[in-house]
């Protein structure tokens, strides 16, 4: 996983990494809560809002 990886989620279609986080606390810290239901092996991809339009994505390594 990299930064600026595409990933195709089905509760918000394709969407961007911005972060990528060794541990979960660390991304539920940062805000990254928001569930994606994206199944990629080894991974968890969580949203954050940023503002009442936009989210940014992050990939959580399980």
């Amino acid at each position: 996983m990299e930064l600026g990886t595409r990933i195709s989620t089905p509760r918000f279609c394709t969407v961007t990494i911005s972060a990528i986080f060794e541990n979960k606390s660390d991304a539920i810290k940062c805000g990254y809560v928001e569930p994606t239901y994206a199944k990629i092996d080894g991974w968890d991809i969580k949203g954050k809002s940023v503002d009442m339009y936009h989210m940014e994505f992050a990939a959580i390594k399980k």
